[in-house]
């Protein structure tokens, strides 16, 4: 079967398409500007010089998802109430999901009681698995660690304020320090998790992991402040393929769902 799987960001948007014997990436800038009727254009570009009518499409993005409605997201305003019905396409859309539960589908292995994927770019998300099982709560919107609240000498700010790509860019935070100081603030929230899960493994991605600085405030964070007891059995990995990570995690679902329903699936992850 073939399949476009989409991973809209909030700077650029990554097509793959896996045709029958190869596989074509297409990358497009997005912004605060990118909406549906763009996301419906390059689509159907796609589609028309492919010639692709009987091919199946999932769509992962980086805000609240609810029942296949994209409900909520900050960094791209025009994706809200993105749905089937707002989506134009010659073939069947099958998914749309948060992004980082999507790229939870590409690393967590079902022998592992516990996996979380932090991922820290424009925002700051994580993703939960049970057993390689996706848990998204009782509607959908699990692992907002971004929207954490932590008070500061300063006053009180969300770990997305403190720690988070865009936080840091519009603060202009560029030196070895300053990167150092905001990655142990993200280091503080993983430590909240690993308390509370007890996490076999902890995935790391998104573009503020490629800063040394930021990374190793992260690591050192997490370590002074993360009860021994949980961190002693934690394996901490960063994720080396992290462009590709979001799209291989919506064509490892298509691939295991086969031609189930993936609202079944997203049904399915809340249980």
């Amino acid at each position: 079967m073939q399949t476009i799987t989409i991973d809209v960001g909030g700077s650029k948007a990554l097509f793959t398409l896996h045709l029958s014997g190869h596989t074509e990436q297409y990358k497009i800038p997005t912004g605060e500007i990118f909406n549906i009727d763009e996301l419906n254009k390059q689509l159907a570009a796609l589609e028309r010089d492919y010639q692709l009518k009987d091919h199946q499409v999932a769509i992962a993005v980086p805000g609240l998802v609810q029942h296949q409605r994209v409900v909520a997201c900050k960094s791209l305003p025009g994706l809200n109430g993105l749905s089937a019905a707002t989506l134009n396409t010659q073939g069947q859309l099958k998914l749309i999901i948060n992004d980082i539960d999507a790229g939870m589908q590409a690393m967590s292995d079902a022998k592992y009681a516990c996996e979380l994927l932090v991922m820290c770019g424009t925002g700051i998300g994580m993703s939960i698995a049970f057993n390689g099982k996706t848990f998204t709560g009782a509607t959908g919107v699990a692992g907002e660690l971004g929207q954490c609240r932590v008070m500061t000498d300063a006053g009180e700010f969300t770990l997305e304020q403190l720690a988070s790509g865009e936080s840091i860019r519009s603060r202009n935070i560029t030196s070895a320090a300053d990167l150092y100081l905001a990655g142990t603030s993200l280091g503080m929230g993983l430590a909240w998790a690993v308390n509370l899960f007890n996490p076999n493994r902890i995935w790391l991605a998104g573009g503020m992991m490629n800063s040394a600085p930021y990374y190793k405030g992260c690591l050192d964070g997490l370590k002074q402040m993360a009860l021994s007891a949980p961190l002693s059995a934690l394996q901490i990995n960063r994720v080396d393929d992290m462009e590709t990570l979001v799209c291989r995690g919506l064509k490892a679902i298509l691939a295991r769902e086969g031609d189930a329903e993936s609202a079944s699936w997203q049904d399915d992850l809340t249980t």
